[in-house]
């Protein structure tokens, strides 16, 4: 009976996860910007970081010239493209906010700005002041950040379908190698991390002469807060990220309740 009672609960652990993996993918608009001043969401119709891989995007839709900066790494062309409805959710439009970086300084004061410059990085793209983002980060010769993490925020949808898949797998398979079904997924918001302070590392030591700034190659705030000339920064996980965490604590949980559950019923069949 205990065993039963086990490898219920680990199914229940997993099961929880797969909720919030699916949450982290679908909740977006319920974590949208809002405006501190209006009180209303403020979407930013130039950023064009959502560019889904090409045959996700719907015949019709409009695109524009890249700028010369970024051409290299995204091509010569970007999609305007602010997908609707269902398919919207589908590709991975609506993923929640995973870390959240503001700016303070002295040019944007408490009163417009209360929040400082933010900006909020999800699964698949940016949300937030990211056009202004961009614009004080071209001060310091910093590139878009339209190019950072490009393909894996491409992949990310497919990414996240494939953890799924595998977590529901594990609900029925016990054979050899299981505990793979329920770890690597485990892992989402670790690679999430590492993606992101590689990221960092790479814009912070990859500066342009151009910057109206000169200054050395640093690495960016991954946690807490900073200063870059005069910036303050503000880097810290927005709810995606808690989502995953709690995901990732529920399947390590699942997997060792399971463990040992299949080894008490190796032991009863002998």
């Amino acid at each position: 009976m205990q065993i039963k009672s086990r490898l219920l609960i680990s199914k229940i652990l997993v099961i929880l996860a797969i909720a919030l993996y699916c949450g982290t993918y679908l909740l977006g608009p319920m974590f949208a910007y809002m405006d501190p001043i209006t009180d209303e969401v403020e979407f930013d119709e130039d950023n064009l970081s959502f560019q889904p891989l090409p045959f996700l995007v719907e015949k019709g839709t409009e695109t524009r010239p890249s700028p010369q900066d970024i051409k290299k790494y995204i091509g010569p062309t970007q999609f305007e493209y602010f997908p609707e409805g269902i398919w919207g959710y589908v590709i991975g439009y609506h993923t929640m906010p995973i870390w959240r970086v503001s700016l303070e300084a002295p040019q944007y004061p408490k009163a417009s700005y209360p929040q400082g410059i933010p900006v909020y990085f999800t699964l698949t793209d940016f949300r937030g002041k990211v056009v202004e983002m961009n614009v004080i980060n071209h001060y310091i010769g910093m590139d878009p950040m339209d190019i950072g993490a490009f393909k894996m925020r491409q992949l990310a949808p497919f990414l996240v379908l494939i953890a799924v898949l595998c977590l529901i797998i594990s609900l029925f398979y016990e054979g050899k190698g299981w505990w793979i079904l329920t770890l690597a997924p485990a892992t989402f918001p670790w690679v999430y991390m590492g993606t992101y302070i590689y990221w960092l590392y790479w814009f912070g030591h990859n500066l342009h002469p151009y910057g109206a700034f000169t200054i050395k190659p640093f690495m960016p705030t991954v946690l807490g807060t900073g200063k870059v000339a005069q910036f303050h920064t503000y880097s810290y996980p927005a709810a995606g990220f808690y989502f995953l965490f709690i995901a990732f604590l529920f399947l390590v949980l699942a997997t060792l309740i399971k463990r040992r559950a299949l080894k008490e019923k190796s032991v009863a069949l002998i």
